[in-house]
């Protein structure tokens, strides 16, 4: 995106949020907080803009740090999309404030940026709107359930935090207001116990049986149910078994219910939702939705999670779609995070979350490059009509009596560099995370759906059976592709790759 394309929309949002403001407030405007924001983020537009590593066809918005996906609704022929962003801290989280950012988009692939829809309200004592979820009301209406952060003396120590909403002023949903000028939940409030948890979070919004719940994160599967079709009045509920983690979704799925938590890495459990007992019967243990950095991070331990704080909704047509933020990426750069791209959810037969990459993204396909039965035996083969940093790749393999067998992206000229993503032994690794893995023994064979955008790694293997998402730094120069086989030999089945265009 351009500069000035990028400064024409964050002059709308300074508009519309002077409106929001107003009307939610009553009182007078906060221009120099909004200022300052604006001034944060026009001055870390060049350097952004200016990076080479920086992906091209994952949202993220115009400079930077982007944190988690908030929110994300399909409402009237739009995608919303809403997360957490600090317009002021550059490339670090700077927890002393974020606000909530929003875009649209018609096809779930080109995304437009929108005025923000929540600041934090400091005359309240506000320093972050923090995570939540969008829903629609009894009415049909969308509504913003977040977590109300209050600013503390001693910037170590939490304050208690509340639960509050907003609702759109308009169908387009570019301003919003808060529901009340106080929480809908919070300590002692209707039945919420006085002493739970200072930093319950994220909560996210169900419906079972004619009814609709509310969970959060860090306080024992704590659970809230609406008394009115606005959902305005909330009361204390019960406790469902499982949730742990941040950002928990959760979400009803061919008949089964799905529970996703933001652990490290993120996981899923499968079961069964009692909403007469408020209760969770989980079937089996949990699963690794996403093995992102696993045990492996390269850097801080903070802020190398891969694929993390995820919202799930449904569109027009009952797809369960999947968004998450993608994070891990080196400092002074302008920015920091982006989206992942959007995965639609199935269960299989063997009852596990199958993560498919949205149709919709082939659009962005442009040259493509088909190659079959490649045989490769104890070497290293450079497949010379495949190179890029911005491609879409999916590998089919056939192993014979390699002790291992993989592909190579992002390889330097030399060979000596890449990207190596490696089968052997029961496990895949990809780039240093290992993933458990074992092959079909009549078959074996395995499938590669790989998607490199500058910096950013996302594979899905085996039709979507588990995914990795990392976050890398080659040589810019380093663009080659090769299949390798050590030790024996394996056969590439078939290999398409196509360049991405970039979403802007």
């Amino acid at each position: 995106m351009s500069t000035i394309k990028s400064l024409m929309i964050l002059g709308l949002a300074l508009l519309a949020n002077a409106t929001l403001l107003l009307f939610a407030r009553g009182e007078a405007d906060d221009n120099a907080m909004r200022k300052s924001a604006m001034a944060a983020v026009r001055a870390a537009i060049p350097k952004a803009e200016s990076d080479p590593t920086r992906p091209v066809y994952h949202f993220r918005p115009p400079a930077q740090w982007m944190n988690d996906i908030c929110g994300a609704i399909y409402y009237k022929g739009y995608y919303h999309i809403f997360y957490q962003y600090n317009p002021f801290s550059g490339d670090s989280w700077g927890a002393r404030y974020s606000l909530w950012g929003h875009a649209r988009s018609k096809d779930l692939v080109h995304w437009e940026n929108l005025p923000w829809a929540l600041l934090p309200l400091t005359d309240r004592g506000e320093r972050r709107c923090n995570s939540g979820c969008v829903t629609l009301d009894g009415n049909g209406k969308p509504m913003i359930f977040y977590t109300f952060v209050p600013a503390t003396k001693d910037a170590t120590r939490l304050g208690k935090r509340e639960h509050w909403a907003a609702r759109p002023l308009d169908h387009e949903l570019l301003e919003w207001r808060r529901v009340k000028n106080e929480p809908l939940m919070a300590a002692g409030m209707n039945g919420v116990p006085e002493d739970v948890n200072a930093g319950w979070s994220d909560p996210f919004v169900f419906k079972s049986a004619g009814r609709t719940f509310v969970t959060f994160k860090s306080c024992d599967g704590l659970v809230c149910e609406a008394r009115d079709k606005e959902l305005a009045q909330w009361e204390y509920a019960g406790k469902m078994a499982s949730v742990s983690g941040e950002c928990p979704n959760f979400f009803p799925l061919q008949g089964r219910w799905v529970l996703i938590r933001s652990t490290e890495p993120i996981s899923y459990v499968l079961g069964e939702f009692d909403a007469k007992n408020i209760a969770f019967a989980a079937s089996g243990s949990g699963r690794v939705l996403d093995y992102g950095f696993g045990k492996n991070p390269p850097t801080d331990r903070s802020w190398t999670r891969g694929l993390y704080a995820t919202n799930a909704f449904t569109d027009k047509d009952g797809r369960r779609i999947l968004l998450g933020w993608i994070c891990g990426f080196q400092p002074k750069r302008g920015w920091n995070g982006c989206m992942s791209l959007p995965r639609i959810l199935t269960l299989d037969k063997d009852q596990r979350l199958i993560q498919t990459p949205a149709p919709e993204l082939e659009k962005l396909r442009g040259e493509h490059v088909e190659i079959k039965d490649v045989l490769v035996s104890s070497e290293d083969k450079r497949l010379d009509m495949v190179s890029g940093d911005t491609m879409e790749i999916v590998a089919e393999f056939a192993v014979a009596d390699a002790e291992a067998f993989g592909l190579k992206v992002r390889q330097s000229e030399d060979g000596k560099n890449a990207i190596i993503i490696r089968y052997a032994e029961g496990a895949l690794n990809v780039a240093g995370t290992k993933v458990p893995l074992t092959l079909a023994p009549l078959s074996r064979t395995l499938t590669l759906h790989v998607f490199i955008d500058k910096s950013v790694l996302e594979v899905f293997i085996n039709d979507g059976e588990t995914s990795v998402t990392r976050v890398e730094y080659p040589g810019e120069k380093d663009l080659g592709v090769s299949v390798f086989a050590e030790n024996g030999s394996a056969t590439l089945k078939s290999l398409d790759a196509w360049a991405m265009k970039p979403i802007w």
